[in-house]
């Protein structure tokens, strides 16, 4: 199995549990569909921080944006505040920038949206597996 298979089997993996704590079935497209699209409506949140780089800047400002969301997220939740990083934002940049008025040298990364979460809305049952450490890193000595 080539890498690039594993991981789209790992995401494919955690997208049918995430819609199965959701209680929509495997075989059940029109209702993933309808969870897919909640993306777009930032999964009903009062607040939406649209994370851009300069486009010349590649997978450094890439880099950056990610340390930048993964701090915002951990300061947010400091506060009492959850939050969901959204990549699938940036699968409609051109859609994006023009409703929020991005310029064209803005490379959208992704969206974060943030407010209270609904404590007992069922996506909280949902929890990703962790691979364990030694099949993710190599130590060297």
């Amino acid at each position: 199995m080539t890498v690039q298979r594993f991981a789209e089997s790992v995401v494919e993996e955690a997208a049918l549990a995430w819609l199965e704590a959701l209680g929509i079935g495997r075989e059940n497209r029109e209702g993933a569909e309808r969870q897919r699209l909640e993306n777009f409506r930032f999964f009903d949140a009062p607040h939406v921080a649209l994370i851009t780089t300069e486009e010349e800047l590649g997978v450094y400002g890439a880099v950056d944006c990610g340390l930048y969301v993964a701090n915002f997220m951990l300061a947010a939740k400091n506060f009492g505040v959850d939050s969901i990083a959204q990549a699938a934002l940036a699968s409609y940049p051109d859609l994006i920038r023009s409703r929020f008025g991005l310029p064209a040298n803005r490379k959208l990364v992704c969206g974060i949206s943030f407010g209270y979460a609904d404590a007992g809305h069922p996506i909280h049952r949902y929890r990703t597996e962790r691979a364990p450490v030694a099949e993710v890193a190599t130590w060297i000595e």
